[in-house]
């Protein structure tokens, strides 16, 4: 006579989690690589709250920061050049990629962080609503453009790692309208650099509106 089956709590604990695939991956990788020149890693984080898919695209570049602004300017990065039209074109090409992405998955899903990683430094953006990477991608890349001299201090330091944004601790709110934070991508940056000094690295907050730096401390948030 057979048993009836009994619940076992501790081989429920100690079973394997599984995960479901996530279709359209693997096309919106190629789609990035394709428009972006760069080999793209791509982690994903399941946002349970939101049930949302919560994505960290990292762009690995083989030239360095300058190159690639040289071929933007040139107008020889895919035909484009640095300009208001190629910061448009920057955009469409990840909104499109994440748009085909959004079509085929089954959850929805939002770039929260990219990381333009050159041979001679990287580039940290970090999202400050939905879909805002996407949305700006291009222009700050043409913002990196304009404040190069400037955040290199005349060319003579390059930082090793550049986040955009940083904020101010009075702009800090737990609920911020997407006005107050959209203009938050192009008012403070923070910058790392090497330090020959007794501390190895050297954090700055650059502000873009005076093109300047600030010794300030630094704190990542997740």
């Amino acid at each position: 006579m057979p048993f009836p089956n009994k619940s076992n709590d501790k081989h429920k604990q100690l079973a394997p989690k599984t995960f479901e695939a996530i279709e359209g991956l693997d096309d919106f990788i190629k789609d990035l690589e394709r428009y972006f020149f760069a080999t793209v890693k791509l982690k994903c984080k399941h946002n349970i709250v939101e049930n949302r898919l919560d994505l960290v695209v990292d762009l690995h570049f083989n030239f360095s920061i300058a190159d690639c602004l040289s071929h933007l300017s040139n107008g020889d990065w895919g035909n484009y050049s640095i300009s208001e039209e190629s910061s448009c074109d920057m955009c469409t090409a990840m909104k499109d990629a994440l748009k085909k992405l959004n079509q085929k998955s089954t959850y929805p899903a939002d770039v929260m962080e990219t990381s333009l990683h050159f041979t001679d430094t990287s580039i940290v953006i970090s999202r400050l609503y939905l879909n805002s990477i996407p949305e700006h991608i291009g222009k700050i890349l043409t913002t990196v453009s304009q404040h190069f001299i400037y955040f290199t201090k005349g060319l003579t330091e390059m930082p090793y790692e550049v986040f955009v944004p940083v904020f101010e601790d009075k702009t800090i709110r737990s609920h911020q309208s997407k006005m107050d934070t959209e203009t938050n991508y192009y008012t403070y940056w923070g910058l790392y650099f090497e330090n020959d000094g007794p501390d190895e690295h050297e954090a700055l907050i650059y502000s873009l509106g005076k093109k300047k730096f600030f010794e300030e401390s630094i704190f990542l948030f997740e």
